[in-house]
């Protein structure tokens, strides 16, 4: 019998047998991790330990992917946890009374901050000339028949330079609102520095002269004086309180616009404004007891003259 090759057709050719493999996908194991087995299949030796399947790089890094917290590693090892860290003073401001009190004038003043302002200039100038008057209280200058006059001190609570005092207030508590939120919305530099500096030499150079003028003449026109006492009134106190407010409002202004949030800005100037409007008063008063003064003796001497004649 032929075999079967002899009855093909000499065109087609044969190929050799090759046994049969069963091919198996690759698994591609992670480098970083140590080395599964293959299923079914038991290793004869241990594998590698990590460190040594690594290469001695020294930019290589061994930390697994998400580290620990330092305090479970310190209790781990048996060391005590890491204390908890100490509340800074303006954090403990914040959550106490003082910052509630604080956060809800912010509210307030949020929805309405011209009535805000208005109600808070009432209880600093307030403060302000029951604190002067209780300090300072008013002299009243008499004549003692054809003598010079006499200061006689302790005049007494006078209710009428309160009012006085607290309209100045009201009539300011606007345009000084508007003041500081312009200098807020202005003069912001890339530097810090440069900012606040700015804001503070714009403040004593254009705010100071113009409220304490705007303070001294009121003040002296609402107390019945002429324009040429409320002149000389200007004359002796204007000087001095811009001479002494330099040596008080730079600091606080810079204090305030380097530490204090916007919303709490009006609130710290005015418990600031509180003793500022003390020696305000006082020195009002003083100045126009001093006017008083000379007008007396102006007076006595014009008389003296007559007299004489």
């Amino acid at each position: 019998m032929r075999p079967l090759a002899n009855k093909l057709p000499s065109s087609i050719p044969l190929r050799p047998r090759q046994p049969c493999r069963q091919v198996r996908p690759q698994k591609r194991y992670n480098t970083q991790s140590t080395p599964e087995p293959p299923p079914n299949k038991r290793p004869h030796e241990p594998p590698q330990s990590q460190s040594q399947s690594q290469p001695q790089n020294p930019s290589f890094s061994s930390s697994p992917p998400h580290p620990q917290p330092s305090g479970t590693v310190a209790s781990s090892a048996g060391a005590s946890p890491a204390p908890l860290r100490a509340r800074s003073l303006r954090e403990v401001i914040y959550a106490g009374p003082l910052g509630r009190l604080g956060r809800a004038y912010a509210r307030i003043q949020e929805r309405r901050p011209y009535a805000t302002q208005l109600c808070s200039s009432v209880v600093i100038y307030l403060c302000g000339d029951l604190s002067a008057q209780m300090l300072f209280p008013s002299e009243v200058v008499r004549k003692e028949g054809e003598g010079e006059g006499e200061i006689v001190e302790g005049g007494g609570y006078d209710p009428w330079r309160t009012m006085r005092h607290l309209t100045v207030g009201v009539g300011s508590s606007i345009p000084s609102y508007n003041w500081f939120m312009f200098l807020h919305n202005n003069f912001n530099f890339p530097s810090k520095f440069l900012s606040i500096l700015t804001k503070v030499c714009v403040q004593q150079a254009v705010f100071t002269p113009v409220f304490n003028t705007y303070f001294f003449s009121v003040q002296s026109l609402l107390s019945g004086a002429s324009f040429e006492d409320t002149y000389e009134r200007l004359k002796k106190a204007l000087p001095v309180s811009v001479t002494n407010s330099v040596k008080l409002w730079p600091a606080v202004t810079a204090f305030s616009f380097m530490y204090v949030p916007p919303q709490f800005r009006n609130v710290f100037s005015g418990i600031i404004a509180v003793g500022w409007q003390t020696y305000l008063s006082w020195l009002n008063q003083k100045a126009a007891r001093e006017v008083e003064v000379a007008e007396m003796t102006a007076a006595s001497a014009s008389a003296s003259v007559a007299v004489a004649a």
